[in-house]
């Protein structure tokens, strides 16, 4: 094998170190008998700047290499290798790291045709104004409610209903008066 071609090589990421941005890798023909393999720069696609993002590398990730200048010593990662027929996981794309964002200057879009779902601890939405369209939407939770709230339609509930204290199902009315008399407020 010649090793200062300019042509790709397949290596094995030993290990990745994120807070340098490199890694440590074992490729055929140059590392063997070095089980902790060499030291290799990262590459990063257009449009990944690694001052402004990080990608999660795990040791023991098939990769392709390159050699700076052609120099053997200055491995750098630039691909995945692919694992072929009944090995790569299809239809699905997977995004993993410790912390994502998804950041854009006027709109996000997340469009599905069966579901969509998000799963968390704690699900925070910040927005000015928020509009939910649903033919019918359930809400499997306690909720608690601050501010004013408009509602065009009937309320159902098949409990009971309490406002300012009183309960809808049993309150009572003192003062009870025969006729077009006007009882007591409820207690």
């Amino acid at each position: 094998m010649n090793l200062t071609s300019p042509f790709l090589f397949p290596a094995v990421l030993v290990s990745y170190d994120k807070n340098e941005r490199t890694a440590m890798v074992s490729i055929a023909g140059l590392t063997d008998g070095v089980p902790e393999g060499i030291h290799a720069m990262i590459a990063y696609p257009i449009g990944d700047d690694d001052l402004d993002t990080e990608r999660e590398l795990i040791a023991g990730a098939d990769v392709w290499v390159f050699f700076e200048q052609g120099d053997t010593t200055m491995p750098v990662v630039a691909f995945y290798r692919r694992h072929g027929k009944s090995r790569a996981v299809t239809d699905v794309r997977r995004i993993r790291q410790k912390n994502i964002e998804l950041l854009a200057r006027s709109r996000a879009t997340i469009k599905a045709t069966d579901l969509i779902e998000i799963a968390g601890d704690t699900v925070t939405i910040n927005a000015v104004n928020m509009t939910i369209n649903a033919d019918n939407l359930t809400v499997n939770a306690d909720i608690k409610h601050t501010g004013n709230q408009k509602t065009t339609g009937k309320i159902t509930a098949t409990t009971d209903v309490n406002g300012g204290g009183v309960s809808l199902k049993s309150h009572t009315h003192p003062g009870v008066k025969n006729g077009k008399s006007s009882t007591d407020k409820p207690n």
